[in-house]
Order: structure tokens, then C-alpha cells, then sequence
């Protein structure tokens, strides 16, 4: 019995020495710093991999503030958690769960439906940035809550930065350039959005500023009409239908992927996301009419001679 005890005393300090990265309360830390508005951070990803050797960590990278967050996947880093296993299904990720608070007092707790939301990310791409395309990978999403399904993401694929409206909660998969991969790596990207997550076609809008320019403007369905009352936002990396990159590339193993964020916040409009009531009424005031769907880009036939240009 006391030989038992000490097996598996002795299992749970290696695991707690090898997984690494920065601890939670630091990280809470951090965004309290950066001031993140209503957003709220909770927890780390339940899959991201106990063994992950630096899945979150502060860098001295930043262009907003001294810290910035560091979101690091490694070949083989990936979770399981109760009914579900990253590992058996092709996925790996290392992400970060936010909440909403609605003032300083309250409890922080899942974002509502039907309500009026801005939110901007910094996002900075390596220049030696790993792709694993075709495997998507996702570094900012939203899901809707019980059952668990994505309504949107901003994905990197090919060409770049891509904005997703996910099957999950729309007919199709439909994906939209927001910023080419030659523009996006080596240089912070400033990504604004707005919803307010109504499932009303007449109602729901979304709109996105990449850099303060606005490329993408959308009037309708913003949410599933039913099972959407309740959401959250999750960021990092997340890598989905790895095999495709082995099939493709002919490669066993996945290269580390490292990507960035800072001064991520969110808020109930745009002037108090951003303190500046002369930039929103310029962003305001863009208009543009949909952008092309890059569905058969996405889909279409992969070429290994593709430059990600």
C-alpha cells in the first residue's frame, strides 16, 4: 500500500516537472495588465497537452504593453479529455478560454446571445512561421455552448489570414481573405470585430478591421437559432486534420508552430475598446460589399510547389 502511495506520489510530481510554460496566475496576470476590458481569462484549453513542453508563456515580444502571450505546439502535443481524445482525432493545440464580466464585481461567465460586442487582438506571425496545410489551423474561435460548436474563426491557411464562418452553425463552410501570408508574417496585425451574435437574419451583422481596414461587412444570420444562447472565445493555436499534412507532405512529424497575441479586449462598443472616438467613427463609417468566398481555395487541389504567397 505505502509502496502504491509512493508510485503514484512520485508519477504526479514528474508530470507537474515536465509540463512547462507559464502558470495560470501569471497569465491572468498579464491580461489584467493589458487591460482586456470584459473579457475575462479562465482557464487553459482542458486539451492542451499535459506534457506540452511551453504551450503558454510570456515573450518580450509586444506592441502593447511589456509582455505578450506565446502560444507554442509541438509534434505529439496533444490532449484528452472526459468523452474526447486530440490525440485519436488529428488535432493538436495549445489555446487560452475567456469569459465575459459585465462589471468588476460580477462573476465571469459565458458571453450571451443578441448583444452588441467588439473585441481586437494583436497577432503576430513569425516570419519562419511552420504551416501544417492542408491541416487547418484555427487561432481565434468562438463556440457556442451545449452542445459545444463552432460559429466562427479567424484560421491561417493558404494564402494567409482567413475568416471562417463555420459549418457548425452556418449551411457551408465559407472562408474570407483578411490578409496575404506575405503581409501577415514578421509584423504585428491588428484584428477588430463586431457582432452581436443575433441568430435573426434581419438582425445579426459581423463586421472585421484588419490594420484599421475594413474587409469584411455582413448582414445576417450571426448565430445558430437555437442552441447559440450561450458562447465563449478561445485563442492560440489549433490544429485540426493532421493526416492531410502527412498525406500531402509525406512527413511523420509536425515542425513547432509559434504565433503571438497582445492587447486582446473586448467591450460593448468601440469606444470603449478603444478609448478613441475619432478612429471609430472612421472605422464606422467604411462600407465595402462582401469579399469573394475562398471555399474552392481552401478545398481545391493541393500543390506542394505553393509558396504561400
Amino acid at each position: 500500500m505505502i509502496k502504491s502511495f509512493f508510485i503514484i506520489a512520485s508519477l504526479l510530481i514528474a508530470s507537474n516537472a515536465f509540463a512547462g510554460g507559464t502558470n495560470l496566475s501569471e497569465l491572468k496576470k498579464e491580461s489584467k495588465i493589458d487591460d482586456a476590458g470584459k473579457l475575462f481569462l479562465t482557464e487553459l484549453h482542458d486539451l492542451n497537452a499535459p506534457h506540452a513542453i511551453n504551450p503558454v508563456s510570456l515573450s518580450d515580444k509586444s506592441i502593447f504593453g511589456d509582455k505578450s502571450f506565446r502560444f507554442e505546439v509541438n509534434h505529439g502535443e496533444c490532449g484528452q479529455a472526459e468523452g474526447w481524445s486530440d490525440c485519436e482525432n488529428e488535432r493538436e493545440r495549445s489555446e487560452l478560454y475567456f469569459e465575459w464580466k459585465d462589471n468588476q464585481f460580477g462573476a465571469a461567465r459565458d458571453e450571451k446571445w443578441k448583444r452588441e460586442k467588439w473585441y481586437r487582438f494583436y497577432l503576430f506571425v513569425p516570419k519562419g512561421f511552420n504551416s501544417v496545410v492542408p491541416a487547418k489551423t484555427s487561432l481565434i474561435q468562438w463556440k457556442r455552448r451545449r452542445p459545444s460548436r463552432v460559429i466562427i474563426m479567424f484560421q491561417y491557411h493558404k494564402g494567409g489570414l482567413l475568416f471562417n464562418l463555420n459549418g457548425d452553425t452556418f449551411a457551408k463552410d465559407q472562408w474570407y481573405l483578411m490578409k496575404k501570408d506575405k503581409e501577415l508574417r514578421g509584423q504585428w496585425t491588428e484584428i477588430l470585430f463586431n457582432t452581436n451574435w443575433h441568430p435573426d437574419a434581419d438582425k445579426g451583422y459581423m463586421k472585421v478591421w484588419i490594420d484599421g481596414e475594413m474587409k469584411f461587412d455582413y448582414k445576417g444570420k450571426a448565430n445558430d437559432d437555437v442552441k447559440g444562447k450561450e458562447l465563449n472565445l478561445r485563442f492560440g493555436i489549433y490544429n485540426s486534420f493532421l493526416n492531410k499534412y502527412r498525406k500531402v507532405t509525406g512527413n511523420t512529424t509536425y515542425p513547432q508552430r509559434v504565433v503571438y497575441f497582445d492587447g486582446v479586449k473586448g467591450d460593448t462598443t468601440c469606444e470603449k475598446l478603444l478609448k478613441d472616438q475619432t478612429r471609430c467613427d472612421a472605422l464606422l463609417a467604411q462600407t465595402m460589399s462582401m469579399p469573394i468566398d475562398y471555399h474552392n481555395f481552401v478545398y481545391g487541389k493541393w500543390s506542394q510547389k505553393w509558396s504561400g504567397g
